[in-house]
């Protein structure tokens, strides 16, 4: 990993920073925890996160009835997903604004789930105590990455399924002086509303891109290349499953993406890689009697 990777903030200071800019902070011109905000953050997930439709590959292994904790769960674009598939969920979340964002949208759309401020790095939950745990966006943001995927281990039940996402250190981020001819081609072009963010390209630092993608005084933002978080998973006991690549960010851009190219760029050039990976099944113990059978 990048050396200034290791440069982590506190705790605090993450938390300091996420209950003052919520997801979505600076780009919804109206009242945070609206309806209208709501709906707008669930408009541009879909729109721009995953390229104009809800991604199946989040969902499809899930099962009705089944329980799942969503951590970080931000304004509780997650949370309400999975309410509507039937599952008993659960959520937390560092930042208690995001808590209370999730709770009023519950509200709103008359869904239910258990909410708790919890640190992902020491999840306020019993061992084995969920059959699926969603984290999109989350752990690259915490001190301990390694000791958060730990805390997923530890929560899921045996045979268990995590789907979880973390920045990719993708090539451009790999090569410093690729990324400055990128950058200076692209730096007018490329922007983001609010938090800073308008000229998010003038830096040709990869770290200081990746920090200041949530924001100018955002404290932590870290990026992984795959083998170093499969390493990571297989490191914390978890079989990895399944990778792909997702969110490439078109409303940054001053041009209209059509749709299609959207996608391809989407699963092509994601900011975000994402993980599935399963809890192994406890094996039963074999007893000297059994084994003479």
């Amino acid at each position: 990993m990048n050396p200034a990777q290791d440069k982590a903030a506190s705790l605090q200071e993450v938390k300091n920073f996420w209950d003052s800019n919520p997801l979505f902070f600076g780009e919804f011109d109206g009242d945070l925890g609206s309806k209208g905000y709501f709906e707008e953050h669930e408009k541009v997930v879909i729109d721009d996160c995953m390229a104009g439709e809800l991604d199946d590959r989040f969902f499809n292994f899930l099962e009705s009835g089944g329980s799942i904790l969503d951590i970080g769960c931000g304004p509780g674009f997650w949370v309400r997903q999975l309410c509507r598939m039937g599952l008993n969920v659960f959520a937390c979340d560092l930042s208690t604004t995001a808590v209370e964002l999730t709770k009023k949208s519950l509200e709103l759309y008359s869904l239910t789930a258990h909410l708790f401020a919890g640190n992902a790095e020491n999840l306020p939950y019993k061992e084995e105590a969920f059959d699926y745990i969603n984290c999109q966006g989350v752990i690259h943001h915490t001190p301990n990455t390694a000791g958060c995927i730990g805390e997923f281990f530890r929560v899921l039940k045996p045979g268990g399924l995590v789907c979880f996402s973390v920045y990719h250190r993708n090539f451009l981020l790999r090569s410093p002086i690729l990324l400055r001819m990128v950058s200076a081609i692209l730096s007018r072009r490329v922007g983001l509303k609010g938090r800073g963010r308008e000229n998010i390209l003038r830096k040709s630092d990869p770290d200081e891109i990746v920090r200041r993608f949530d924001g100018e005084d955002n404290p932590l933002g870290k990026s992984y290349s795959v083998g170093e978080m499969l390493n990571m998973i297989r490191s914390n006991s978890l079989i990895p499953i399944k990778t792909w690549h997702h969110y490439f960010p078109a409303r940054a851009f001053h041009l209209k993406i059509p749709k299609r190219l959207h996608k391809v760029l989407n699963d092509c050039f994601g900011l975000l890689t994402v993980y599935l990976a399963k809890k192994p099944k406890k094996q039963k113990k074999i007893t000297s009697l059994e084994a003479c059978e």
